[in-house]
């Protein structure tokens, strides 16, 4: 028998730059050095039962990340929480430890959407609300992205994925589809929004901005 628990936790630092097979990684790893044992799926197979939410692209910052886990003991969350930030390195934390009940869907199935801020601090660009209502109004939104097989670059419609966005204290902020059903990359959401205002060096820009995933919002409040 297991207990499933949900990890709500940070990604900040030098560690937005780790891949997410080295985070999960890192994860069992100190799971594993703190005593904790990892239930494992039966099968020729089998593999830790522990899944993180939504993948994190590498050099965002995550502030309220989840990840489901199921242990083989019944321990307290708080002791779960403290020992294991005992033993992770500099910019991860997890921030809270939840129970479970069994009858949860899995975590990803239950993710809906994701908020970002975009910090524009280090470019010449001035955001404002005109910025934002002009871009909204249009009848629709497209963006680009690479098809998987065949590698061209299409244009998709993505306004209906938008659920909000506005400018706060100088940060571009948006909220978007982030589940299986309906899900959009928040760099082609920015793609598109620099293009319409005449921005053509996006690569450039991208390196200067800092995109942070400040939560992701999952249905059913079981958070």
């Amino acid at each position: 028998m297991g207990y499933k628990y949900l990890f709500t936790f940070q990604k900040t630092g030098l560690m937005i730059y780790i891949s997410h097979l080295d985070l999960q990684r890192l994860f069992r790893r100190t799971i594993k050095s703190c005593g904790y044992k990892i239930i494992y799926s039966q099968g020729f197979n089998p593999h830790p039962k522990m899944s993180i939410a939504q993948p994190l692209s590498l050099g965002y910052i995550g502030l309220q990340e989840y990840m489901e886990i199921e242990l083989d003991s019944n321990i307290d969350p708080d002791l779960i929480k403290d020992n294991i930030n005992d033993q992770l390195p500099d910019g991860v934390k997890i921030t809270r430890v939840k129970k479970l009940s069994d009858d949860i869907k899995s975590i990803s199935a239950l993710t809906v959407y994701a908020e970002y801020s975009i910090d524009f601090s280090e470019t010449d660009i001035l955001l404002s609300d005109n910025m934002i209502n002009q871009f909204l109004s249009q009848e629709e939104i497209y963006g680009k992205r690479r098809q998987k097989k065949t590698k061209k670059i299409i244009e998709v419609p993505i306004k209906d994925k938008i659920r909000s966005m506005t400018v706060e204290d100088g940060l571009l902020k948006f909220v978007v589809d982030c589940g299986s059903n309906s899900n959009l990359n928040p760099e082609i959401l920015l793609k598109s929004f620099l293009i319409y205002f005449g921005y053509d060096n996006l690569d450039d820009i991208l390196e200067k901005i800092s995109i942070t995933r400040d939560r992701i919002l999952l249905k059913d409040n079981i958070v």
